[in-house]
């Protein structure tokens, strides 16, 4: 029994010891990137680039409104045109026509420049109210746009920061497999403070020395309290 409680003394000793020089190695070498830091710019790249496909697709589809609006603009005139031409040719023949002799025909032809004219009038409400549409379509373009824009910079500030991190990462003199015992250290000194930190470290050094020590401990103590 005695001597495994040795065989653990020595092997507590040992880690101890072990943990020490790891400390003492983390604190002495450069501090690495977290990879955490390295994870979140990658992430947010990605999503800006996301946000910029979506905002692309978004100004492409305003491009396509717009463009049919305007379309359906240069219809609504062409028709206007046709059917002013149309009431003038009405127009001219009624010119022809002797009211004493086919009041008919006059009244006829006159009834047709009024449905045409009816008609036009429809066309015009029309014509108002794509241009009306033809409004928020460019407005929808331009704010598209300028979210596209926006976007492009961002991504391009975001990769510039993913690039410059990797590039700091591959000339980083840090040793990458002692950063957890640093990053774990740091934690358990904000949980306990440093001073509580320092008080623990000191309190497993002591022990480790009175192990090795124990009968001069022993004799110094033993006088002191005679």
């Amino acid at each position: 029994m005695k001597k495994l409680l040795r065989q653990l003394t020595k092997i507590t000793d040992l880690t101890i010891l072990f943990a020490a020089i790891f400390v003492f190695l983390a604190y002495i070498t450069p501090e690495g990137i977290p990879e955490s830091s390295i994870n979140n710019l990658r992430t947010n790249a990605q999503t800006i680039a996301s946000s910029l496909s979506s905002a692309e697709t978004q100004s492409a589809t305003a491009n396509t409104r717009l463009q049919e609006s305007n379309s359906i603009s240069s219809d609504l005139r062409s028709s206007i045109s046709e059917l002013e031409g149309a009431i003038i040719n009405l127009e001219a023949q009624v010119n022809l026509i002797d009211p004493a002799t086919d009041q008919t025909s006059i009244d006829e032809l006159g009834a047709e420049i009024n449905q045409l004219n009816a008609e036009i009038n429809a066309l015009n409400t029309g014509l108002t109210n794509n241009e009306s549409e033809i409004d928020i379509a460019r407005r929808a373009l331009e704010t598209a746009n300028d979210n596209v824009q926006s976007l492009r910079g961002n991504l391009r500030t975001a990769e510039q920061e993913v690039a410059d991190i990797e590039a700091e990462l591959e000339s980083s003199r840090a040793i990458s497999w002692i950063q957890p015992v640093r990053q774990n250290t740091d934690k358990l000194i904000n949980a306990a403070g440093f001073d509580g930190f320092i008080a623990g470290f000191a309190a497993l050094i002591f022990c480790l020395v009175v192990k090795r020590r124990r009968d001069w401990f022993n004799r110094m103590f033993g006088f002191y309290f005679k």
